[in-house]
């Protein structure tokens, strides 16, 4: 973003400087022109006449490789007030004029004293008397110092058009990238809809087709035992409950790779903060790469019967959930500020607990039970707060 801005910026200087320079040297060759005629205007040129132009050319020539800057208004100022001793000088007072003008059209009150020292030389000419070639020189004094003038004005108004362009392409990639970055959390949005969707439908079909199928088994096996001695009738009842196991197996294995992909963590997870009871639950699951589908399903497992336990038995009011993604193992943290169970409240268990001792419930011996099937360990904590800690090594998943 930040090199796209310079990249602009800097071909919008590379234009202006361009520009600039063009207009400048078509503007000094117009004022050198007016010079010429004044030349010509005063009769025979003298000495003294050429040396004078030629210092206001050489004057001109070095600002203009100067550039626009302060110091450089000395050169024509020192040309104006060495002019108001010798006449003569009048011949290269428009080119001092445009080049004292442009150097400090734009320095506030600096513009006041140029104004002075260009009207210094003429002023003291005509005060000798009139004169048809001074008035002329007057005449093209000011022109001069209005292009000088004008030529300041649109190189400002050009800088700041450049810069509201460059101002204008920033905010444009700005938004763009906002963009991209919205697209990407529709995108995820999306695939995790997609994914709870699936997860539902698996269960639903688990816990409603595959209900039907256990009982139409059990019917079954109940029907060959009323039968037994028929032959015919129990050979026929054996191939239905041959059927219905192989469609149960089918059903449990579309299950099953509906279920693997269908499950995001980040997702189910602020699902159950969301219906846990607990009035506020903060879950951050920044892993980049997605568990397994076994350890997404032991994490969410875990997750639920830790917060189901600190909102029914522990009342409450914050908990935090937290999945960390380290290079060896998975970690989940869930820990909450309700009431610390009694049997975590005894010396032996003041600072951490290992679940399977007595006063431990069901619901502990559950969790500890699906994290040791993975080849995890499940820790308990009661300081700071209440926290359970279920960590799975990757190596085994």
């Amino acid at each position: 973003m930040t090199n796209v801005r310079g990249v602009v910026g800097s071909t919008g200087r590379v234009g202006i400087v361009h520009n600039r320079g063009v207009r400048e040297l078509t503007d000094r060759a117009v004022v050198l022109g007016s010079c010429v005629v004044l030349v010509l205007a005063s009769g025979m040129p003298t000495p003294t006449t050429i040396v004078w132009f030629l210092v206001a050319v050489t004057c001109s020539g070095t600002c203009a490789a100067w550039g626009r800057w302060p110091a450089v208004g000395a050169l024509p100022a020192a040309y104006l007030l060495a002019g108001c001793a010798d006449r003569a000088a009048i011949v290269g007072v428009p080119l001092a004029v445009y080049e004292l003008v442009g150097a400090v059209s734009d320095r506030g009150r600096w513009v006041w004293v140029g104004a002075a020292i260009c009207v210094a030389p003429l002023a003291l000419a005509l005060r000798r008397g009139p004169d048809t070639v001074v008035s002329v020189a007057a005449v093209l004094a000011a022109v001069a110092a209005l292009l000088a003038v004008r030529s300041g004005q649109v190189d400002r108004a050009h800088s700041a058009l450049h810069a509201v362009r460059d101002d204008l392409q920033h905010r444009v990639t700005v938004l763009q990238e906002r963009q991209t970055r919205l697209e990407e959390a529709q995108d995820h949005e999306t695939r995790a809809a997609a994914l709870a969707e699936r997860t539902r439908i698996a269960r639903e079909i688990h816990d409603g087709v595959g209900h039907l199928l256990t009982r139409l088994l059990f019917q079954v096996h109940a029907a060959q035992v009323a039968h037994r001695g028929a032959p015919e009738v129990e050979a026929e009842l054996r191939q239905i409950a041959q059927t219905a196991d192989e469609a149960l197996s089918a059903m449990r294995a579309g299950v099953h790779a509906l279920d693997d992909t269908g499950e995001d963590l980040g997702v189910a997870l602020n699902r159950l903060a969301t219906g846990c009871g607990i009035n506020q639950t903060k879950v951050d699951c920044a892993s980049a790469v997605s568990p397994p589908a076994p350890v997404t399903r032991c994490l969410v497992a875990v997750a639920r019967e830790a917060l189901t336990n600190a909102a029914r038995h522990g009342k409450a009011r914050t908990a935090w959930v937290t999945v960390a993604d380290f290079p060896g193992f998975w970690r989940l943290t869930v820990a909450n500020d309700g009431t610390v169970p009694a049997w975590a409240e005894s010396p032996q268990r003041l600072h951490s607990a290992q679940p399977g001792a007595d006063g431990l419930g069901l619901g502990t011996r559950s969790m500890t039970d699906r994290v040791e099937s993975l080849g995890g360990t499940l820790r308990i904590l009661t300081r700071p707060r209440f926290t359970m800690l279920a960590t799975i090594p990757k190596e085994t998943t």
